[in-house]
């Protein structure tokens, strides 16, 4: 049942009116934002704005939204204490984690190092200040001699994600790792000659070293050695074979002890 409140006849003045029905669906798009009423005194017939007029079959909808907003304010106050709640959990857990390498890492234990200067890496709260942090870290561990730590700063100084792209540098820490008998850094040495990143290009050269981390058992090393071969000249090849067994031995007897100052963390 619906009982008019406000909307008041034009004919009488009598406010006991109700809604009516439109006449026709031209009647009803020719007056937006108005409805018929009839007087329930005089019979009169008029058009009102329907927003004048109160219905009680409009309250318990108001209710109805109101209290849903009410609950949908509560569940997401809710969510948010307990995802608060959870992200505080998980960062005391990262921080209690790290506690053990942060102190050999303070101590100067290059692996531990490297591990936490990972783990800060993937720290996806911290942004950049965790990138700053976790590159003086593999610094430390690189100027310690840690292979891995001198590929992770390779492959940064290459990318620049996270700090300002410097290809003399990447060159740099990978031909250290690389002559230091890292298969993967020979790879990555190889990729900088034969593009001509931080060094001349030279596909000489990337065939050396890909040659060279292949002799390591590195696969993709074998690809990347077979994919460059097929382009070489008959006497580049031969030259490349030859320059991949000069001076290789130092460097394959370092690859076969290389896991060793590389650490479980790869």
């Amino acid at each position: 049942m619906t009982t008019s409140i406000q909307t008041a006849c034009t004919a009488c003045g009598s406010t006991e009116t109700r809604q009516s029905r439109w006449r026709s669906h031209d009647e009803r798009v020719s007056h937006p934002g108005m409805h018929p009423f009839r007087c329930t005194q005089c019979g009169h017939r008029f058009l009102a704005r329907a927003t004048a007029r109160a219905s009680r079959r409009t309250w318990p909808m108001v209710v109805a939204g109101a209290a849903a907003v009410l609950v949908l304010a509560i569940v997401g106050a809710t969510l948010f204490v307990v995802a608060d709640d959870e992200r505080r959990i998980d960062d005391a857990e990262r921080i209690a984690a790290q506690a053990p390498n942060l102190e050999a890492a303070r101590s100067g234990d290059p692996e531990a190092q490297f591990r936490l200067a990972r783990a800060t890496l993937l720290d996806p709260e911290r942004g950049k200040e965790a990138t700053r942090e976790a590159i003086e870290w593999l610094q430390r561990a690189a100027d310690a001699g840690h292979t891995g730590a001198m590929i992770h700063l390779g492959k940064l100084y290459k990318s620049g994600i996270g700090t300002p792209q410097n290809y003399d540098l990447a060159a740099r820490w990978l031909a250290a790792a690389a002559h230091a008998g890292d298969a993967e850094a020979m790879v990555e040495f190889g990729r900088l000659h034969r593009s001509g990143v931080g060094v001349e290009q030279d596909a000489v050269q990337a065939y050396v070293w890909f040659n060279r981390a292949a002799a390591a058992l590195n696969m993709e090393g074998v690809q990347e050695r077979d994919s460059i071969a097929i382009k070489l000249a008959p006497e580049e090849l031969k030259r490349a074979q030859a320059l991949s067994i000069e001076d290789a031995l130092p460097t394959l007897k370092a690859s076969a002890a290389a896991g060793s100052t590389r650490g479980s963390g790869e």
